[in-house]
């Protein structure tokens, strides 16, 4: 068991693969497969660097001002990102899950927003870890267990890493090539990161539909317009030089990717990770709209995503 900080830390093992995940945050705390580590790995003690593999619901990202309107009435949730005025990464954040359900290769745990100034509904979180034969698959359930209308969407926050390191010390990340198959990118305002405009990456450095060198640039950036596969799934890719690296797959609920790679944990210099972040709706989705579930009572939302090893010289997926 970890620190306190994260609570009890949980490990699974299965199919070449082994994970450990923290109560706190239903966060991945590692990642290793045959070849090494695919996801940074948590610190043993002390609070968790941000986001790091942590559940982000009923938002990702930001909310302007912290306020909204839903079905006619205004909500005015906490700034838990002051310096920004934002309310960022939703609620579960830094709570501590239950766990439900244990087994050898796999782990269920719970949460139960219970309704509260900003969010006055009742959202019951599961999120589901198993490991197969090609990685680790995260589900994140939610039901709506209220009486009113709820808005909501997710994200996972998942650091990974192409050259089979935990992530501890700065990397050849510059080196390290992405490919996701996204059309479009959020143009954001530098100072609040709050979206502007919505453009093409048609000639942009945030074009990565076909695998491209991350050099020097530092992105935080959603990607969206994303080209699947006929059953609906779609891959992005993190290699390194020699080809190795790390996928994410995800699936259909899954409709928007934050590239973030201003990886620098506790103020350490220098890059270690690539965030690669699955989420269903882009920030300020509570005052867009822009691919906002909105959960009727009883409704369920299922959103699913898989992180799996590349070895060098394996043909690319899309």
């Amino acid at each position: 068991m970890f620190g306190s900080c994260q609570g009890e830390v949980h490990e699974i093992a299965g199919h070449g693969f082994s994970a450990a995940i923290a109560e706190v945050g239903a966060s991945l705390v590692s990642l290793r497969g045959p070849s090494g580590h695919l996801v940074r790995t948590t610190p043993a003690d002390g609070l968790r660097p941000g986001c790091n593999g942590a559940i982000l619901a009923p938002w990702p990202n930001r909310i302007r001002d912290g306020a909204y309107e839903f079905h006619g009435r205004t909500h005015q949730l906490p700034l838990s990102e002051p310096e920004r005025h934002n309310a960022a990464h939703g609620l579960a954040l830094w709570e501590r899950w239950s766990v439900v359900e244990s087994r050898p290769d796999g782990l269920v745990l719970c949460l139960d927003l219970v309704p509260q100034p900003g969010y006055p509904f009742a959202i019951r979180l599961e999120v589901e870890y198993e490991l197969t034969e090609q990685g680790l698959d995260w589900t994140v359930i939610a039901t709506n267990a209220g009486s009113d209308p709820a808005p909501y969407a997710v994200a996972g926050h998942p650091y990974l890493v192409a050259d089979g390191g935990d992530g501890s010390t700065p990397g050849s990340v510059g080196d390290w090539r992405l490919k996701i198959p996204a059309g479009v990118y959020i143009e954001a305002d530098p100072e609040r990161l709050l979206p502007v405009d919505t453009r093409s990456v048609n000639g942009t450095e945030a074009d990565f539909r076909e695998s491209r060198r991350l050099g020097e640039t530092p992105y935080d950036v959603a990607l969206g317009g994303i080209s699947r596969q006929a059953d609906g799934k779609f891959r992005c890719e993190l290699t390194d030089p020699q080809g190795g690296g790390v996928f994410l797959e995800c699936g259909g609920e899954i409709g928007w990717i934050q590239v973030y790679t201003d990886d620098q944990p506790n103020g350490l210099p220098g890059r270690r990770a690539v965030a690669v972040e699955p989420m269903s709706a882009p920030a300020d989705s509570f005052r867009s709209g822009q691919d906002l579930t909105v959960l009727a009572p009883g409704d369920i939302h299922r959103a699913w995503w898989r992180i799996g090893p590349i070895t060098g010289g394996e043909p690319s997926g899309s």
